[in-house]
């Protein structure tokens, strides 16, 4: 899966963590800084059901916008 969070705020003209910190808490989403900055910098290894759905209301997004369906690496 390919993680897509900055490409679905960018659409929403969310470029600074603070300003996706901002988006996340009008929604009453509050992850602690650490979590925020490592869905925001890096690819997660997992991701709450209920986190994602906050995620999706606070972008004006669908999953589908965050996770993207990526083959398998062929070894």
């Amino acid at each position: 899966m390919k993680w897509n969070l900055r490409r679905a705020a960018a659409k929403r003209d969310i470029r600074q963590l603070s300003d996706l910190l901002a988006a996340f808490r009008q929604v009453g989403f509050n992850p602690p800084l650490s979590r925020a900055a490592a869905l925001w910098n890096a690819e997660p290894v997992s991701v709450r059901l209920d986190d994602l759905d906050k995620m999706c209301a606070a972008l004006g997004c669908t999953v589908a916008d965050l996770l993207e369906a990526e083959p398998p690496a062929v070894r």
